[in-house]
């Protein structure tokens, strides 16, 4: 009886409750669910990933999210190649609750348009619009029951259990981002200064969802804003204040961050290797802390996010645990890597 009250608690809670996707803690790193306008920063054919997991399915506040995305960068060609956007497409899946009973899926294709504001230099304004399609679902074939227990196996999954399932919810989703950007030097390995400010609207079109009798709820827009700077502080050793915030209805989060880069290479190699490190303080919670490095095309980075609070669900579930995040982001070049718009690399 008490996993079925506290299964149907969390459905309620799911589909009356939850207005808000979870988010990645490498910010950076899930470049095109932070802002569509950064589809169109890359110079290169490019593939990026991120994998967040926190608790384990028995657990009440147990969520993992996966994202993917491919972008395509447009040039044009005159005296040499500029990029003037990209597109992409984005894979999204989320699963949380009691035995991951909860699941949002969406695909999302990415378009961006950048003006570069001055022939001689690197300042640009990046606009980007992003639309796809959601499917929310609650699917409860994982969940033991009382009426499935044997004194003498434990478990039967052969005994009829209680059946917790729903329709999918298909519903469009669309939004709008903007980025400026602003730097030194093309070249990545002597850039000693830029900036970077962004600001993005999700769910422009505030769809609403219905749940079989559960009556309707709305996905409000949620309003993210950022920024970036890279100063030198010593010869190859750079630091990078960040802010970050969020708002929707009522609900806000304001996160400090600061990161600490370096490269390191030797006379010998024609490879240098950007390392970094560097954390988040979310204020009135508590702080994400991260690694990651960067060699050639390849960029890895690792965080801990030490949650006890979040911007979704999970406010009103409370009991957020410690959750862990990779990143992954590969750029096949077909163009001057040192161009890219400068960000930390997570």
């Amino acid at each position: 009886m008490k996993k079925k009250a506290l299964t149907l608690t969390l459905i309620i809670l799911s589909i009356f409750g939850f207005s808000q996707e979870g988010q990645f803690s490498q910010y950076f790193a899930s470049t095109s669910i932070l802002n569509p306008s950064f589809t169109g920063t890359n110079p290169n054919i490019s593939f990026n990933t991120n994998f967040k997991r926190s608790g384990t399915q028995a657990n009440e506040s147990y969520f993992e999210l996966l994202q993917a995305t491919f972008t395509y960068p447009l040039m044009r060609t005159t005296s040499k190649d500029h990029q003037i956007g990209g597109v992409g497409v984005t894979f999204f899946r989320e699963r949380r609750g009691f035995e991951g009973i909860y699941t949002a899926q969406k695909v999302l294709l990415s378009g961006a348009y950048a003006i570069k504001l001055a022939k001689l230099s690197n300042q640009s304004v990046i606009f980007g619009l992003q639309g796809g399609l959601v499917q929310n679902k609650i699917d409860g074939s994982g969940l033991q029951w009382g009426s499935q227990f044997s004194r003498y196996i434990g478990f039967d999954g052969l005994r009829d259990g209680e059946t917790v399932n729903s329709s999918p919810i298909f519903y469009p989703t669309f939004n709008f981002g903007v980025i400026y950007s602003a730097f030194d030097n093309d070249n990545l390995y002597v850039r000693d200064k830029s900036i970077l400010l962004g600001a993005s609207i999700d769910n422009l079109n505030e769809p609403e969802v219905s749940q079989d009798g559960f009556g309707a709820t709305q996905r409000y827009r949620v309003y993210r804003a950022f920024g970036s700077a890279k100063m030198d502080i010593a010869p190859r050793v750079y630091m990078h204040p960040s802010g970050y915030a969020l708002y929707s209805r009522g609900n806000s989060q304001i996160n400090a961050g600061m990161y600490f880069s370096t490269l390191v290479s030797s006379v010998r190699s024609k490879t240098a290797i950007l390392l970094q490190t560097g954390a988040w303080y979310r204020f009135g919670d508590s702080i994400i802390v991260l690694g990651g490095f960067q060699i050639d095309n390849l960029r890895i980075g690792g965080s801990f996010d030490l949650n006890t609070r979040s911007f979704d669900i999970n406010q009103a579930l409370g009991n957020n645990l410690p959750s862990y995040e990779i990143s992954l982001t590969y750029d096949f070049s077909i163009a001057d890597t040192f161009r890219n718009i400068s960000s930390p690399i997570f």
